[in-house]
């Protein structure tokens, strides 16, 4: 079996546990995705020393952005026909800073991100962060049918 299958399955039987466990779910689903990032996008020692502050960081921004501007569209969407056609345009403004925001955002990480690995890792960052969340998704989903 080549070792890319195993660390694959590796880190699927630790996302098991890590649903089992709820004292510390974000510590080992951090853990999980620093290792299993790191292992698909083969990143040396200096690469992964550069890449993970400006993962973190802009994944903090993102967080922010999302908990500072999209919780308060998603309460306003939530209540619609019920809004003025004034109000509507105020959440249509706001959702459309949201999305121009969430753009500039990911053109930033982008362009950091280029400055330490290559075009071709970060369309595999793109490709192992969907992979990640639909493993995890896979394995909540798993955990609450029993």
């Amino acid at each position: 079996m080549p070792m890319k299958t195993k660390i694959i399955l590796f880190t699927l039987l630790l996302l098991t546990g890590v649903f089992k466990s709820s004292a510390q779910d974000d510590d080992k689903i951090d853990n999980l995705k620093i290792s299993f990032f790191t292992k698909e996008l083969d990143l040396s020692k200096q690469e992964a020393q550069e890449f993970w502050p400006i993962y973190n960081f802009h994944s903090e921004k993102y967080e922010n952005l999302k908990d500072n501007k999209w919780r308060s569209i998603i309460k306003r969407l939530k209540k619609v026909d019920e809004l003025s056609e004034e109000e509507a345009n105020k959440l249509l403004e706001d959702y459309r800073e949201y999305k121009l925001l969430r753009y500039q955002y990911r053109e930033d990480f982008i362009n950091e991100l280029q400055e330490v690995i290559s075009d071709k890792k970060i369309m595999q960052l793109k490709h192992a962060e969907y992979e990640f969340d639909k493993k995890l998704l896979e394995q909540y989903r798993s955990a609450n049918k029993n």
